[in-house]
């Protein structure tokens, strides 16, 4: 096959001529000797009477577009990072939504300084720290309360402090609920097992809520089930080192380790934070969670 050399140089000077006449460049009818292009016909940028080398001033330009084009589409990733929360959350109660480290009612000594804590830690998850946190405590002590407000605060805080991060928020309850729903064909949104663990490995700042309630119920000492163990173990795993993982539970660090094993407490332990609400009075009669 004959390849037309004339043809196809031809029709490169047109394309050429086309994109200097778009960009807005009248021709001199001067020449001079450019240091990457050699010998070429100086054009005339007509916005400022600027003379540049035509070919120059056109990979600039692609160049200027391409940054443009990244940064918009970095912008839209972060807005889709800040939508994350709200868009993906799952919960089993949505009474402390929207309350926020303010609506945490601290009086005590204890109370504020656990506060005080979690808004710290809040502050440098938000500043791009990986770590893992732990809220353990007595029910009602308001641990879902704060753990959604540290979600919600590095959320909306990360992307002045560090860049922006994606957060989700979910009650362990419910979501193994609607994973053994997706076993049985019985979930109406059709979703399977493994877009509920892909959507707890994604993201930056992770909330499980409430982890070891239904062995609490029973024993506090009693091992997680099969189920349980191998869907914690997933997320934990895909997260290990590289994202921010808070955990609430009723059970003390001690039980919780007693309840999951060696592979599952060692990839907690990696930077790890306890938060002690054990000396937080009950908000439950003056604060529904």
């Amino acid at each position: 096959m004959m390849i037309n050399t004339a043809k196809i140089m031809s029709n490169r000077k047109e394309f050429e001529r086309v994109a200097i006449e778009k960009a807005g460049l009248l021709p001199t009818g001067e020449y001079s000797s450019c240091e990457w292009h050699g010998k070429f016909e100086l054009f005339q940028i007509l916005a400022t009477d600027e003379v540049v080398c035509p070919k120059c001033y056109l990979e600039n330009k692609n160049k200027r577009f391409e940054v443009e084009e990244t940064t918009g589409s970095l912008q839209y990733q972060d807005k889709e990072k800040k939508r994350y929360m709200k868009r993906y959350s799952i919960y089993g109660g949505k009474s402390f939504i929207d309350k926020g480290f303010k609506g945490f009612d601290a009086k005590t000594k204890q109370e504020l300084e656990t506060k005080d804590q979690v808004m710290a830690l809040s502050k440098d998850i938000a500043g791009g720290k990986v770590m893992n946190v732990i809220l353990t405590g007595p029910a009602g002590t308001g641990k879902s309360h704060i753990s959604y407000a540290m979600a919600f605060n590095i959320n909306e805080m990360s992307a002045e402090h560090h860049k922006q991060l994606s957060c989700l928020f979910v009650d362990f309850t419910t979501l193994l609920e609607l994973i053994t729903a997706s076993y049985s064909n019985t979930a109406t949104d059709k979703k399977t097992a493994e877009y509920y663990l892909n959507l707890l490995k994604m993201p930056d700042v992770l909330v499980i809520d409430d982890l070891g309630t239904d062995t609490a119920r029973v024993d506090a000492n009693k091992q997680a089930s099969d189920h349980t163990y191998k869907t914690l173990f997933k997320v934990l795993n895909a997260r290990e080192g590289t994202k921010t993982t808070i955990i609430t539970t009723n059970l003390t660090y001690t039980q919780l380790k007693a309840t999951y094993d060696e592979r599952i407490t060692s990839r907690l332990s990696m930077n790890l934070r306890i938060v002690d609400f054990s000396m937080i009075q009950d908000k439950r009669p003056g604060f529904s969670l």
